[in-house]
């Protein structure tokens, strides 16, 4: 008798701990996946970024034009549906979601969803210059935000993004972080605060990765898109060696090794998966190293070159002309006139 209870504490011991270790294997698969989010999106950096906060009377209508930025917009108050390109059912957004659009989508925001639209700065001009309603009935209070990314390499996995990320209220309200982080760029837009040029893009690129990471954390892990090569085990972990290492003289070969896989097997996931071969990722991240090392340090292009693969400084320069488009010194040179004209543009 004791040896049966002894087999079925045992059974139950051991599937504690399965539960406990896959419980774990999820976390540290979570943390994985955010560090590799976190190193690409901190190869970016957020420029003159706009904020505005509007009171919208019923009916109204917004269309943002098709842009290289992405933009975020969260509904404080009220309602409203949101339409994209390509998609002819509109979305209804209710109070409290937030949501990301991302570059290049053109959409529509409104309510009721047949509203004439005009476009963002003329419909935001306007509801300011209207009388609001005392009672609030039929206004809907609207943050909308642009995120100017300052030229730079293309990011690898930026286009992968999908062209909507959506939160409910629900899952806005069980962040803390992303909570607190619409409640200050609420304040932000809402007044003509000091300092409110440098504050703005801090703000959005925190706001990017909170939600980003909250709308990670609610997929199933079988996720398609964007974050399926983040949680392609064997993908994932060459992007991590990529970036570990990306000076190492990586080839298809070693990158499967590394990972135990074949190179035929590597190659063709990992191409199906990202779009483009392993080594053309390798390709566009250095290149993106190197560009943030040109626009943000004084080292030599030597240097740079170096730190990021290349023994030959014209190899270096070549391949960041195809992938650039500029030479390593014009793209220093025009980083260093666009940043002097953003600082001219904030103090005016």
């Amino acid at each position: 008798m004791r040896d049966k209870d002894y087999s079925v504490y045992d059974r139950r011991t051991m599937a504690e701990t399965d539960d406990f270790l896959s419980g774990r294997l999820r976390i540290g698969t979570a943390m994985q996946e955010m560090d590799l989010l976190s190193d690409v999106l901190s190869a970016s950096r957020l420029g003159a970024s706009q904020i505005s906060f509007a009171h919208l009377l019923t009916p109204w209508g917004i269309a943002v034009e098709p842009m290289r930025n992405a933009a975020i917009h969260l509904v404080q108050a009220g309602e409203c549906w949101l339409r994209l390109e390509g998609r002819a059912e509109p979305i209804h957004i209710g109070q409290g979601d937030m949501l990301l659009v991302a570059g290049g989508v053109a959409h529509q925001i409104s309510n009721p969803p047949d509203a004439e639209v005009l476009p963002m700065q003329m419909a935001l001009a306007h509801s300011r210059a209207g009388d609001r309603d005392a009672s609030g009935e039929g206004e809907t209070t609207l943050l909308c935000a642009k995120l100017s990314v300052r030229e730079r390499v293309p990011n690898p996995l930026v286009p992968l993004l999908p062209p909507l990320v959506l939160l409910t209220r629900a899952q806005v309200e069980a962040d803390a972080s992303l909570r607190l982080i619409g409640e200050l760029l609420r304040i932000e837009a809402d007044g003509l605060n000091i300092g409110r040029d440098i504050v703005a893009p801090r703000l959005l690129d925190s706001a990017l990765v909170f939600l980003l990471r909250a709308w990670l954390e609610s997929q199933p892990v079988q996720v398609a898109g964007w974050f399926a090569a983040l949680r392609d085990p064997a993908v994932a972990r060459a992007l991590r060696l990529i970036h570990a290492a990306p000076a190492r003289p990586w080839s298809v070969e070693s990158l499967a090794s590394s990972i135990g896989q074949s190179r035929a097997t590597f190659a063709r996931r990992f191409a199906k998966v990202m779009g483009e071969p392993p080594l053309t990722y390798v390709a566009r991240w250095r290149m993106n190293m190197a560009a943030r090392a040109l626009a943000e340090t004084s080292d030599t292009v030597d240097q740079i070159a170096h730190r990021v693969g290349y023994e030959s400084t014209p190899s270096f320069s070549q391949a960041f002309q195809r992938i650039a488009g500029r030479s390593p010194g014009e793209y220093r040179k025009f980083q260093g006139a666009d940043r002097a004209h953003v600082n001219t543009t904030h103090r005016s």
